[in-house]
C-alpha cells in the first residue's frame, strides 16, 4: 500500500517527508520497487537525519496516473514540475541511488543552476557502465543459475515480454543481489494473478538507460559530489563509481566495505556518517 501524496498534478503524486533544509530524492525510473521513495528505506533514513525529503512517483507507478513516456527526458521534466510545486526555485541537494543515480546525474547536467550538492548512491553515467564494468548478468558465473535468469528475465522485461509473476521473480533475484547480509533481503509473494497480469510498463526504462552514456560529460559537473558505493555491489560494482569519481572534478569516493548494493541499510551508521559530513 503506498502512501498518500502531497498532491496530483496533472497525474504526477508528489511528496514532501520530514523537517528541515529540503533535499531532493529522484526515485527509480524502472519498475522494480515496491513503494513510493519517499517511504522506501533510503527515504526514511534521509527524513531522520533532519531533512525534508522531496520526490515524485514517476509517471505509470503507484499514485501517478500519468501515460508514462520511459524517457530521461520525462524524468528530468518530472523532477523540474514537483520541485515547482513545492516552490523550489534555485539551487538543491540531490541525491539517487542505482538507476535514480543516473537520472540524478543526468538533472545535474542539463539543469545545474538547480544543483547545489549531489550524492550518488551505488549509481552509474550510463546503462552501458553496467556492462563495461561487469556488472549483473557479468558479475556472475555463467554456471550460477541467476546469470542466466538475469539476462533472459532481464531482456524480456526490457522489450515489454512477460507477466506480473516475471516482473517479481526478477524484483526477487535483484533483491538476492542487493545484499552481502542475504538474510536482509525481501521475497515478494508470486500469487497465481500474477501469470495473466501485465508487466509494469516502466519495465521497459533500461531500453532508454543502455542509450544513455554521461561517461564523457562527467567534468562538466560543477558541484561538491559524493559517490558511495558496496565493495559487494554487482548491479552496479565498484568500478562504475570509480568511473564517476574520476570524471567529476569535485567528487569524493567512499567504499562501503561490508555491503551489497543497498548499503545505505547494511551499513546505516556509516551511511549517516557520510551523509552528514557532506551535507553539514
Amino acid at each position: 500500500m503506498s502512501c498518500d501524496p502531497d498532491a496530483v498534478i496533472n497525474g504526477l503524486a508528489v511528496y514532501t517527508g520530514g523537517e528541515g533544509e529540503p533535499l531532493l530524492l529522484m526515485p527509480y525510473p524502472h519498475g522494480f520497487v515496491v513503494s513510493p521513495m519517499i517511504e522506501g528505506s533510503l527515504g526514511v533514513i534521509l527524513q531522520e537525519l533532519g531533512y525534508q525529503v522531496i520526490s515524485f512517483d514517476p509517471p505509470g507507478t503507484f499514485n501517478s496516473t500519468r501515460r508514462p513516456l520511459l524517457t530521461m527526458a520525462e524524468m528530468l521534466a518530472c523532477t523540474e514540475e514537483t520541485l515547482q510545486h513545492f516552490g523550489i526555485q534555485g539551487a538543491i541537494d540531490v541525491i539517487g541511488h542505482s538507476m535514480g543515480g543516473l537520472c540524478a546525474l543526468g538533472f545535474a547536467l542539463e539543469h545545474p543552476e538547480r544543483v547545489r550538492r549531489l550524492a550518488l548512491f551505488s549509481s552509474i553515467s550510463g546503462g552501458s557502465a553496467i556492462w563495461r564494468n561487469g556488472g549483473l548478468p557479468l558479475s556472475l558465473s555463467w554456471m550460477d543459475v541467476d546469470f542466466w535468469h538475469s539476462l533472459i528475465w532481464g531482456l524480456r522485461l526490457m522489450y515489454g515480454w512477460g507477466s506480473l509473476a516475471l516482473h517479481n521473480k526478477m524484483l526477487n533475484l535483484l533483491y538476492r543481489h542487493s545484499y552481502a547480509n542475504k538474510d536482509l533481503a525481501l521475497e515478494v509473494e508470486i500469487a497465481e494473478a500474477d501469470k495473466s497480469s501485465p508487466i509494469p510498463e516502466r519495465d521497459r526504462f533500461p531500453r532508454e538507460g543502455l542509450r544513455i552514456d554521461y561517461r564523457e560529460r562527467l567534468p562538466q559537473v560543477g558541484v561538491q559530489t559524493l559517490v558511495c558505493v558496496g565493495r559487494y555491489d554487482p548491479q552496479t560494482p565498484v568500478a562504475c563509481s570509480e568511473e564517476i569519481a574520476a570524471g567529476i572534478p569535485n567528487a569524493g569516493l567512499v567504499i562501503f566495505e561490508n555491503s551489497s548494493h543497498n548499503l545505505f541499510e547494511e551499513e546505516k551508521d556509516k551511511f549517516i556518517d557520510e551523509c552528514k559530513k557532506f551535507f553539514q
